[in-house]
């Protein structure tokens, strides 16, 4: 089985690195840029951004869906058929006879369908292709290189007609085709242990790491619409912002895939916490002190790289060990979705809501959000973090040895 996964110091140039890499990096980054075209261009779709909580929960279903029909057929195959529709979807907006709001929830729902069918089975391959001990290390170079990527098209597709944008969608999905590829002759785990929704939602670990992501994703995004307001940050700093957030994000999920190999999941996602609750607290204190808010982008920044690696990617992998990983990374994925749906049906109420009071309770209930992962186990193995440190301390004594 450990054929095609990367070996010991090569995870980079390995062939089964390469598939994972390609897969995630196109899949996400369509992601990204159906949610730019759709809601956050200079010109965005007629009525889409207030609909946009149609796509976000057309993504969460057909995400839970998914893993269902996953299981009853053959995972390429399926893949297959899932970047097809992506293809399809992307140019679906060319052919509608005009953008009026049921055309408009027509789209999203497809473009929701069309990501979320077939993310899971993507996210899947995670624990199928790489080390539990070089897992966070893979997944931050995915996803820096997915934002600095992701940069270089908003800055390249924002002044196209939506009908060229449109075709740079479709034309990006199809490079997914590669994949399949570079699959010839990767060796991938073998046969997994089924798995229901009812008994992942039952297990003590994965609530316990689930929770604090559900608290942060709600809190970060109810808190984006506090932030976006003409008070704070305005229209044209919060494009500013954004851009600042995924450069220094992109740069912590290299940072924090390193941290969790090397240190573990635990402390890394209880700095990110930690950071984060300290910047909100002092906002609710000085909220239109420049240095403040400084802190807090920078802080946010850094939690973004942080979660992303970790709850996207490398938590739901670890706690799946030998069982089909579907399932664990769809329900993983519900609290990101879940939080932009519900801040944009609600953004009216958060906007009234005191700025002072927002803060003060987005640091209170993070810092009660470190709580569930002080219980919960260190999912990087115990034996592994030792082991490492005797190779240091045998290196570091053939040193001292070697000045002898």
């Amino acid at each position: 089985m450990d054929e095609g996964k990367p070996s010991e110091g090569s995870f980079i140039v390995s062939k089964s690195f390469l598939l994972l890499f390609s897969l995630i990096l196109n899949s996400i980054t369509w992601f990204y840029l159906i949610v730019y075209i759709g809601f956050l261009t200079p010109n965005p779709i007629p009525f889409a951004t207030s609909l946009s909580w149609i796509f976000y929960l057309s993504v969460l279903i057909s995400m839970l869906i998914g893993p269902i029909i996953a299981e009853r057929v053959d995972r390429m195959r399926f893949l297959l058929f899932w970047i097809i529709l992506g293809i399809i979807s992307s140019l679906f907006p060319i052919i509608l006879p005009e953008l009026g709001k049921f055309e408009v929830a027509s789209l999203l729902t497809f473009w929701g369908v069309a990501f979320g069918i077939g993310f899971p089975t993507c996210l899947a391959f995670i624990p199928s292709l790489t080390r539990i001990e070089k897992r966070g290390r893979a997944s931050g170079v995915i996803f820096c290189s997915t934002y600095i990527i992701l940069l270089l098209f908003f800055i390249g597709i924002k002044d196209f007609s939506f009908f060229t944008q449109s075709l740079v969608l479709a034309g990006w999905r199809s490079l997914a085709f590669a994949t399949f590829f570079i699959y010839t002759g990767v060796e991938v785990a073998g046969q997994l242990s089924a798995v229901s929704y009812f008994s992942i939602l039952r297990r003590k670990t994965f609530l316990l790491y689930f929770l604090p992501w559900l608290a942060f994703a709600i809190i970060n995004y109810f808190e984006v619409k506090v932030l976006a307001g003409e008070e704070f940050l305005g229209a044209s700093l919060n494009v500013l912002v954004g851009a600042i957030e995924f450069s220094v994000g992109a740069i912590f999920c290299l940072v924090s895939g390193w941290l969790m190999d090397l240190r573990g999941r635990r402390w890394t996602i209880i700095m990110g916490l930690v950071m984060l609750g300290v910047g909100y607290a002092l906002l609710s204190f000085f909220p239109l002190n420049s240095i403040v808010l400084t802190f807090y982008i920078i802080t946010d920044s850094v939690a973004f790289g942080i979660f992303t690696v970790a709850f996207i990617s490398v938590v739901w992998g670890d706690i799946s060990n030998g069982e089909q990983g579907e399932k664990f990374y769809a329900l993983g994925t519900i609290p990101i979705l879940a939080a932009l749906a519900l801040s944009t049906l609600l953004s009216s109420v958060l906007e009234s809501v005191s700025k002072n009071t927002a803060f003060s309770l987005a640091s209170f209930f993070l810092f009660l959000a470190v709580i569930p992962i002080f219980f919960a186990h260190e999912l990087l193995p115990e034996k592994l973090v030792k082991e490492r440190e005797i190779r240091k301390y045998a290196e570091e004594a053939k040193k001292i040895a070697g000045r002898g």
